[in-house]
């Protein structure tokens, strides 16, 4: 074992294709914890995390995820599969679903000599669809909409997982009482390079949460990153994946970040208030959807996005 670390590559110095052929084996080894029959296993998009299409020698296809290892740890991981597992139970929504191993765990937790650190890996269904975005139209952004208000119904019964806070401002201000706290902002500043906007726009979102407040009208657990790479249409339905950044938070952030990101479209102003309208047709509180909210929240994963 030792010889063999003390003659490869330091993971750290790898580019993106060696960095993947590693992890693909550390990918093969995790899908031993399965009773799934691999015939294929293929690199999809690296994001964050690393994934790979699994083709099943019974017919179905699968997706395995690397967990990154500064992103969330076990228990959290475990707690993102729980949400997706009781999220195909209970409703009627379409988004991944967990694979339990053979020791019926909803992740593994997977070592090797190549790779510096133990991976949190989960296994999932594929989940059928296509990106679209130049092309997004009005009645696709308005069962989005309607899409996210029933997610949001859900997440607000869903008390006591162990997931963060989406609207923390900075990995330091996670292990903060107050993500907001002087001190937080101060670092972040100072780590944007003195940007006062910064401040200002950490000023705005806490006077929206704190006129929303935190009951369960306006908070709960929210998927976090829901934007275009981040729902596939299939046959007039919306379906959603990636829930990697789901956590607990106001559900305007959620709809702050799906709107964001239709910023590029010519059509946005259309798109959004579909976005909105499809929302307020499940769940007609105008509160969520107040421009100046959303506003506010969206201001707020612009600092987050800028100090990532």
């Amino acid at each position: 074992m030792a010889d063999f670390q003390a003659n490869i590559r330091p993971f750290a110095e790898l580019d993106r294709a060696g960095r993947t052929r590693r992890l693909r084996r550390l990918a093969e080894a995790a899908l031993t914890d399965y009773a799934v029959p691999v015939a294929r296993l293929t690199p999809l998009a690296h994001g964050q995390n690393t994934a790979f299409r699994v083709d099943g020698a019974d017919g179905h296809r699968y997706v395995l995820r690397v967990q990154r290892p500064d992103g969330p740890g076990v228990a959290q991981v475990r707690a993102e599969m729980a949400w997706l597992a009781t999220l195909r139970r209970e409703t009627g929504l379409v988004v991944p679903q967990p694979v339990p191993t053979r020791a019926r765990d909803l992740v593994t937790v997977v070592a090797d000599p190549a790779v510096p650190e133990p991976r949190t890996c989960v296994l999932c269904h594929w989940v059928e669809g296509r990106f679209v975005d130049e092309r997004l139209s009005a009645p696709q952004l308005y069962a989005v909409g309607e899409f996210t208000a029933r997610l949001h119904l859900h997440g607000s019964r869903m008390n006591g997982l162990d997931r963060r806070r989406v609207d923390d401002l900075t990995e330091f201000g996670r292990t903060q009482v107050d993500g907001f706290s002087a001190t937080v902002v101060e670092r972040a500043v100072a780590a944007a390079g003195g940007d006062e906007r910064i401040r200002r726009a950490v000023a705005r979102v806490r006077a929206v949460r704190a006129e929303l407040g935190f009951g369960s009208d306006v908070f709960g657990l929210v998927h976090g990153d829901l934007h275009q790479e981040n729902y596939l249409l299939h046959r007039g339905r919306v379906h959603a994946i990636d829930f990697d950044d789901c956590g607990y938070g106001h559900y305007a952030y959620d709809l702050a970040v799906a709107c964001a990101a239709l910023a590029h479209l010519p059509h946005r102003e259309e798109l959004k208030e579909a976005l909105l309208d499809g929302y307020r047709s499940v769940r007609p509180a105008a509160a969520t959807t107040d421009p100046g909210v959303l506003a506010a929240f969206a201001g707020l994963r612009r600092v987050q996005q800028r100090l990532r």
